[in-house]
């Protein structure tokens, strides 16, 4: 949904419209809403507190939960250069942490014929080559520094430098000296994505392929980040509202874990959608976790 910044000035702040008339800012609110319930076949397990009380947590219980649940602003004007600036601010919170909301997404930006310039939390090029789910290591994320995102044909090139430090903490490997570069391409059903990040002088690398026709899709991916090396596949099935997908990814050689993760989904219209996962052969905690979920975008 659009709101002119006159209407969004009147609703957040109650100024008046008139000395804003002439702004040519839009502002786009959007959200997301996930609640469910979750649980398991772990077994129970006995605690005793520091005062010899000795309570049973019930892992395995059915639990309520909300879902990365999130509210977005994004503002953008065309400038007198003809580029398209830009700003945002995402609010995270969930009943999960006793409805706590916490700044998320929040960049500033310019764009136009030669790309996406942009500085705040930006996107990790290093996550190009990540195609078939991160359900046990995610080897990049959303960082804190400066990135440049271009299109050329058909294939989308990225580039992202974190310094050293930040004033407000690290978040997601921001902060850790990092620059990575990544090059993605897609024609005729197949994919594929390269990135590479130098973290702390470590390497890292993410590397995978995806194909789809009509309904189905395949996905393959290797990642690496010196420590560490996993490979991923994926594949996906979908027709008409009924969507699914399943996933394995494991570790190589150090500990060897590895897991299966099972989606479905059911879309039930205006932007409402059913929703299980089931998690299992977790060979780190040989455990099967699952969950039901009802969400909403609007």
């Amino acid at each position: 949904m659009k709101f002119t910044k006159t209407a969004t000035a009147l609703v957040l702040a109650g100024m008046a419209a008139a000395p804003l008339a002439q702004a040519e800012t839009t502002v786009v609110l959007s959200g997301y809403l996930g609640i469910g319930v979750v649980g398991s076949d772990a077994d129970d397990v006995l605690v005793t507190d520091d005062a010899g009380v000795t309570s049973n947590t019930e892992p395995g219980n059915l639990k309520f939960f909300s879902d990365d649940s999130t509210i977005n602003v994004r503002a953008s004007q065309t400038l007198s250069s003809g580029l398209e600036g830009y700003a945002n601010y995402r609010t995270d919170f969930g009943l999960s942490n006793d409805g706590t909301a916490n700044g998320d997404n929040i960049h500033l930006g310019m764009k136009g014929d030669f790309g996406d310039i942009r500085v705040g939390e930006v996107p990790d090029a290093l996550e190009y080559g990540q195609v078939a789910n991160d359900i046990l290591k995610d080897i990049g994320g959303e960082e804190r520094g400066i990135s440049y995102t271009g299109s050329f044909g058909g294939a989308t090139v990225g580039l992202n430098w974190s310094p050293v430090g930040t004033l407000n903490g690290d978040k997601a490997g921001g902060g850790s000296d990092k620059i990575a570069a990544g090059i993605k391409f897609n024609a005729g059903g197949f994919g594929i994505g390269l990135g590479v990040a130098d973290v702390n002088e470590a390497t890292h690398m993410s590397v995978g392929a995806t194909y789809s026709i009509g309904g189905a899709s395949l996905g393959l991916a290797f990642k690496d980040d010196e420590a560490e090396q996993y490979v991923s596949a994926q594949v996906g099935w979908g027709v008409g509202d009924i969507s699914m997908g399943l996933t394995y990814e494991g570790m190589q050689d150090v500990g060897d874990d590895s897991k299966i993760r099972f989606d479905a989904g059911y879309d039930l219209g205006d932007g409402f959608r059913i929703s299980t996962r089931v998690n299992m052969l977790d060979a780190a905690t040989d455990v099967t976790d699952y969950r039901l979920m009802l969400s909403a975008d609007f």
